[in-house]
């Protein structure tokens, strides 16, 4: 395995990239925190370039690569992903002239493939079903001389997604809690660094769909856990496997992880349109959905500080509209989360 991300890394990372990014808002509803007797304060990374927090890691990791001649306008990138790494990836790539080509799976969503494509990057497709994308990108790569960037899986992706924990804690202090969506769990391992420096005591819970849990699963019995065919409406983290740099990670700094069902991310868009005025993709408000059950289940106590990012704002109206409209009243809602 290789070494793991520092600190350290995270810094090198805020300095890489921060005249490319946004530094989004940090955002929260006041009826939200009185029913539930905690203060919630969510980062905007739904709102980021791209879409999603996942483009302070692409950024970085292109930067970095480029600047050691890894990489260039005649020595191309290939990845494999669903969407908000691909589409990073590709705004990425496309602002420092690089080829890039993306594996994406026959059912990622179409907005998700439209806004990658976008970019003028070259898009291919495998079977999530039947393929496993990790060995056709190393055949591809091979084939054609590109240079691999996985979506979670590496140092430079790690420490920019670490990023995003950074900037929120470096303007709202300590907290108590920091909840987070778990995927390949880039975004946790990264955050996780900054956690310990910058609020050494928080609590750091991971948050996963129910039909696809396989981080929690790896977690329990000490070794990576392959799972098949995630089965959840949170698109951005049907990953099957999460890898060994952010299973380190979270070995040595995460307290948990919880999950939810899709009912309660559907619950969670509609809060979130109603309370805070945002769009947010499913995947976007896992943390939101882990941090109302530890909340509620009494693993959080009342009074706490949490923070939590809405990690990703890539979803077409029509799938916007078909999840909300599965919400329940949202007052009702926080007054059953808030009991």
């Amino acid at each position: 395995m290789t070494e793991l991300p520092t600190f350290e890394d995270v810094a090198e990372a805020a300095a890489r990239i921060n005249p490319h990014i946004h530094k989004t808002r940090i955002v929260g509803s006041g009826m939200l925190n009185r029913y539930l007797g905690a203060e919630m304060m969510f980062l905007c990374e739904n709102q980021q370039r791209g879409g999603s927090f996942k483009t302070r890691g692409a950024l970085n990791s292109v930067i970095a690569r480029f600047d050691r001649g890894e990489i260039s306008s005649e020595h191309g990138i290939l990845t494999y992903s669903a969407g908000n790494h691909a589409q990073a990836l590709a705004l990425a790539a496309s602002q420092m002239r690089i080829p890039l080509t993306v594996l994406m799976p026959t059912d990622a969503a179409h907005v998700k493939v439209e806004m990658t494509k976008s970019y003028g990057v070259t898009v291919e497709y495998y079977d999530p079903q039947t393929d496993d994308r990790e060995e056709i990108a190393q055949a591809m790569a091979a084939e054609r001389n590109l240079s691999i960037i996985p979506p979670f899986n590496d140092r430079e992706i790690i420490a920019g997604q670490g990023t995003a924990v950074r900037e929120l804690l470096m303007e709202v202090g300590r907290v108590d809690a920091i909840v987070l969506p778990v995927g390949g769990g880039g975004l946790i391992g990264g955050s996780s660094l900054v956690s310990k420096v910058f609020s050494p005591e928080a609590q750091i819970w991971g948050v996963e769909p129910e039909g696809g849990d396989d981080a929690r699963q790896s977690l329990e019995k000490g070794e990576i856990v392959t799972i098949d065919n995630p089965d959840t409406v949170c698109d951005g983290v049907r990953t099957r496997r999460i890898g060994d740099l952010t299973f380190g990670l979270m070995q040595k700094n995460v307290t948990g992880i919880t999950t939810v069902p899709d009912s309660d991310v559907f619950t969670c868009m509609k809060l979130v349109a109603d309370r805070l005025k945002l769009i947010a993709e499913p995947t976007g408000v896992l943390g939101m959905a882990g941090a109302m059950k530890l909340i509620a289940d009494g693993t959080l106590p009342r009074g706490s500080r949490i923070g939590v990012i809405l990690s990703g704002g890539n979803v077409d109206m029509d799938t916007f509209a078909s999840c909300i409209t599965q919400a329940d009243d949202a007052v009702e809602q926080m007054q059953r989360y808030g009991r």
